[in-house]
């Protein structure tokens, strides 16, 4: 994870101030970077921090990564039934992780799947905002340490309460803006 934050760090290792806003994986990818890069703000919307705030599922995935048996093509596939089986309790959310999955690289899918349960990372928290869903189950909120709720969201929340994402978002790059 922490080689995949840098080499897509890359771009933006020499911007003065830099803020990098992560969802879900992309978070956890953000967050390792202020491992590595002193001046980065960091905001975090349905993600981690650290792997302590790990799912267990997730710490499933570390302890017996089977996921690594399966090929592509058949994780492709499970999507489907995985949309079935929660359709009741994520209500609106199951088309958009499913076509998330389905519009996935099958190499960076398989990377993903076997490299998320095995971060160990720990991000610099004085230097990241947490927005997180009350109602995420892939990493749930009463694992989260010093977030900022958005009370009844979902890990993909931002398809549901976008609205009130953004406006937290805007309120921390102002806050992030005032502090530099």
């Amino acid at each position: 994870m922490h080689t995949y934050a840098r080499k897509m760090a890359e771009p933006i290792m020499k911007a003065e101030n830099p803020v990098v806003i992560g969802l879900s994986l992309g978070g956890m990818l953000a967050s390792e970077m202020t491992t590595f890069m002193p001046d980065l703000e960091v905001i975090l919307v349905s993600s981690i921090k650290s792997h302590t705030e790990r799912s267990n599922i997730l710490k499933l995935g570390r302890l017996f990564p089977i996921q690594g048996l399966m090929p592509p093509n058949t994780m492709h596939r499970f999507t489907s039934f995985w949309e079935m089986a929660q359709k009741k309790r994520l209500k609106g959310d199951t088309k958009h992780m499913t076509q998330m999955f389905k519009d996935q690289d099958d190499k960076f899918l398989r990377w993903a799947i076997l490299h998320a349960p095995k971060w160990r990372g720990k991000g610099d928290e004085t230097r990241i905002a947490h927005i997180h869903g009350t109602m995420d189950r892939m990493f749930p909120f009463r694992r989260i340490k010093n977030a900022i709720p958005v009370h009844g969201g979902t890990h993909l929340m931002v398809y549901v309460k976008g609205d009130e994402v953004t406006k937290l978002i805007k309120e921390e790059l102002k806050r992030i803006e005032g502090v530099q």
